[in-house]
């Protein structure tokens, strides 16, 4: 890696982490330079706009989420193993950032904004819901779901229960809300099978 590159990754991880901490919407150039000890000229050369830095900590974060979430999980044995090593993997990426899911704050901010980050942000999380579906095919074909299952409601059910565990992870503290969602998912499981 290049010096250069190492710095651009450098500011990325800053500028993931207080994403998440505070939201894209308030990853800025200034703030991102003070951040990172660096000059705004000198962070601007790598980003050129806020909009083209925003765009890039979602695509690192993305990277990321692969890496830490899906290849271990693409790594377990197909079906229902490998669907709740997802979520297991899910809970410790989301849990690791200061202020939770990137995806899940951003999705908040950008969701009637028109623009670069938000077709960006919107194609990620097509992938994502999509890669759920893709699971229970996985699931069906190993006869661990029924053949005659809807994948997107699946989908849907999945990433709405590692919703609620962000909500009452990170905001409402919720102590057991580890347990409450190994029931949600043992609930969502058997229902398909």
């Amino acid at each position: 890696m290049t010096k250069g590159e190492d710095t651009k990754l450098m500011i990325l991880e800053a500028g993931l982490d207080m994403a998440s901490q505070l939201g894209l919407e308030d990853v800025s150039i200034g703030a991102l330079a003070k951040a990172t000890h660096m000059s705004k000229s000198g962070l601007f050369a790598h980003f050129q706009s806020k909009e083209n830095l925003q765009s890039e900590i979602l695509r690192h974060a993305g990277q990321h989420f692969f890496q830490s979430v899906v290849v271990p999980a693409l790594k377990t044995e197909a079906g229902i193993l490998r669907i709740r090593a997802l979520v297991d993997n899910w809970n410790h990426w989301t849990s690791e950032l200061a202020g939770g899911c990137v995806f899940v704050q951003a999705s908040n901010a950008f969701n009637n904004r028109l623009g670069k980050v938000r077709d960006f942000l919107l194609l990620q999380q097509e992938a994502w819901i999509d890669s759920l579906s893709r699971i229970a095919r996985s699931a069906i074909r190993v006869g661990h779901f029924r053949e005659d299952i809807d994948c997107e409601q699946f989908a849907f059910e999945l990433y709405s229960l590692l919703l609620g565990f962000h909500l009452y992870h990170k905001l409402l503290k919720n102590e057991d809300i580890q347990q409450r969602q190994q029931t949600a998912l043992e609930t969502l499981i058997v229902r398909y099978q």
